[in-house]
């Protein structure tokens, strides 16, 4: 008995598991908001270190919390990891799992978000040294 091998999308007449390709759209999805979050805090860390205002007492506030929020972002990535199987755990294999890390990494961007306060006049506002 030979193996039965399925087509790829590649080969004439593939057929292509719309599935898989909804669950790599989403990772995909969620990889892009996670690089850009993750951008934005250490973009912000940066201009408050250059300007020196991160040496003031709000400053250092708002350094502390964009820093928490770069924690939430590497637990907010660790999830990621574990839907694809990137990481150190294999990868999530039930939709109810899959959904749960999802929801997971939702509830991490947003309090991230939150710590970041995502938007540039917060920074602007901050005295200068």
């Amino acid at each position: 008995m030979f193996p039965v091998t399925p087509p790829t999308s590649s080969s004439p007449g593939g057929v292509v598991n719309l599935h898989h390709a909804r669950r790599a759209k989403r990772l995909d999805l969620y990889r892009g908001r996670h690089t850009d979050r993750v951008r934005f805090v250490r973009t912000t860390l940066e201009t408050l270190t250059q300007s020196g205002t991160l040496f003031t007492e709000e400053g250092t506030r708002r350094g502390l919390s964009l820093l928490k929020a770069l924690q939430l972002l590497q637990r907010a990535h660790a999830r990621l990891e574990e839907v694809s199987g990137d990481g150190v755990l294999p990868a999530a294999r039930l939709p109810e799992r899959v959904d749960a890390l999802y929801s997971e990494v939702d509830g991490l961007f947003a309090r991230a978000d939150t710590l970041s306060a995502r938007d540039e006049a917060s920074v602007a506002q901050l005295p200068a040294r």
